[in-house]
């Protein structure tokens, strides 16, 4: 039997083993042949260093962490792209080997852990925070997952995959929602820009789940959970927790960001006035755990829009870490119409964009006429997506019986002289869509000369081929000059029905 064979990256970096996997990379345990070191490899899946913007968004992490030199984050070592063992292309992040375990493993062997080690996960978390917030960077995506536990008693934050900087060029489109949704701030939900507030409410849901033993909130998918993350207060954490700890926490958990502590700094500050004993000043809880409904339909589509394009684990961590990447659940079809309604709320649908991004366009279609909506359709240029599925879905939100909702499908781009799109949507695992503007609620709507599609993962694109159009309902036939002028801007020809009865030649 031969000796196996040598995996070594950039005649440098032998892999030793792998520790973990995810939807965007591995991380390896290697060793430095030139300096004689163990280290962290964190590889790129060789698929996502063809994406522009999935391979930006990973140098700018390397570029991010190496600005961070604190105890308290891992260390960056090295950035480097070379020939992969198989031939392919690899991308990797050369960084610190942490011995120890991450928060997310201590937990699941121990989901309460003692009381000051609580505060020091707390405490050291919030000092890597402050540098990270005093150098500009807002790491949006603190979590168990990302807290490295030290056999030496010292504790890491780690992945600053999603991090954002004031410095940056932003990766990430209006609107796009970037985290994990058992840690996102309300306003990251929302789709607002993240501040250190927002890194300092992640750290109070950590802070929370060590405490109780279990996480502030719950549902069937991560769509459910950022909406609670805006809707919900936590539930009393359990009698044997101080009082100073509570408040700690509640400080840390109050949706508005401008009552929150600021930023890590402040976390710090907070903890070391609850070790000496000094009292935190009480913040009054609302009376029910259920917030009140604000503003009229208009407002309540305006926050689920973002909500539906969630982006879950988008990055993966380094060392001795608990590994949760992969793509976002997807919202089961049932969840249209089973979302929670104050009382008082009209009757409706509630349609939420995750139910049906991804799938055939007929199987969505199909649905959301048996739930009693209208269905118009646009195609949008991709090559990140089928041809035929789904990719973006509008208006969202709770929406009357015959509402038109349009669906955005993904269609193959012709073959054209011009550049294509810039790509500016693909963060992490996931392709937020922005969802397509909604039309006119008329029986068929009204087909524009182009359509500012949606292409998958890429977020731009252009819709229709050509000679497209759209009718209400359920054709496909093109009315004279109506049709979606794709590709070249040549309308189709046809006898199109505008209500959707008739059949066009393109």
């Amino acid at each position: 039997m031969g000796r196996p064979v040598r995996r070594v990256l950039g005649d440098r970096y032998e892999l030793v083993e792998l520790l973990a996997t995810g939807g965007m990379g591995r991380v390896w345990h290697a060793r430095d042949l030139r300096l004689g070191r163990a280290v962290a490899l964190k590889v790129l899946r060789s698929e996502y260093t063809d994406d522009p913007v999935s391979l930006a968004r990973f140098r700018a992490e390397a570029q991010v962490s190496a600005r961070l030199d604190h105890p308290n984050i891992a260390a960056l070592h090295d950035y480097g792209e070379a020939p992969g063992p198989d031939g392919e292309v690899c991308a990797f992040l050369v960084m610190e080997l942490v011995a120890g375990e991450s928060l997310a493993a201590r937990l699941a062997r121990e989901p309460r852990p003692p009381l000051e080690l609580v505060l020091d996960v707390v405490d050291q978390t919030a000092t890597a925070l402050a540098a990270a917030h005093a150098a500009g960077v807002v790491h949006r995506d603190v979590k168990p997952g990302n807290v490295l536990l030290g056999a030496d008693g010292v504790i890491r934050i780690t992945d600053f995959g999603i991090a954002w900087s004031a410095t940056s060029v932003p990766l990430t489109g209006t609107g796009q929602v970037v985290g994990t949704a058992a840690y996102l701030s309300p306003e990251q939900a929302e789709g607002r820009k993240a501040s250190p507030a927002s890194d300092v409410y992640a750290l109070g849901m950590v802070a929370y789940e060590c405490l109780a033993g279990r996480r502030a909130f719950d549902g069937d998918n991560p769509v459910q959970i950022a909406l609670r993350q805006i809707r919900d207060v936590p539930a009393p954490l359990p009698d044997d927790v101080p009082e100073n700890v509570r408040r700690l926490v509640d400080r840390a958990l109050v949706k508005d960001p401008a009552e929150r502590f600021s930023d890590g700094a402040a976390v710090r500050a907070a903890v070391a006035d609850v070790r000496a004993g000094r009292p935190l000043d009480p913040l009054p809880r609302p009376p029910t755990q259920r917030l009140p409904a604000t503003g009229g339909p208009a407002r309540r589509r305006r926050r689920l829009l973002p909500v539906a394009t969630l982006l879950v684990g988008a990055g993966i961590g380094v060392g001795a870490l608990q590994l949760v990447g992969g793509p976002a659940a997807v919202v089961p079809p049932a969840a249209a119409a089973e979302s929670e309604v104050s009382p008082g709320t009209p009757a409706g649908v509630e349609v939420l964009a995750a139910a049906f991004v991804g799938r055939p366009a007929d199987d969505v279609a199909a649905e959301l006429v048996g739930l009693g909506l209208q269905v118009a359709r646009v195609t949008g240029t991709t090559t990140d997506a089928a041809p035929g599925l789904v990719t973006a879905v509008g208006p969202t939100g709770r929406l009357a019986p015959g509402t038109l909702v349009t669906l955005t499908v993904a269609a193959a781009p012709p073959p054209a002289t011009e550049a294509p799109p810039a790509a500016d949507g693909t963060v992490g695992t996931v392709a937020a869509v922005p969802p397509a503007p909604a039309p006119a609620t008329s029986a068929a709507p009204p087909v524009p000369a182009t359509v500012p599609g949606t292409g998958g993962n890429n977020g731009n694109g252009n819709a229709g081929g050509k000679g497209n159009g759209n009718a209400g309902g359920n054709g496909n036939g093109n009315g004279n000059g109506n049709g979606n002028a794709g590709g070249n801007g040549n309308a189709g020809r046809g006898n199109g029905n505008g209500n959707g009865n008739g059949n066009g030649n393109g």
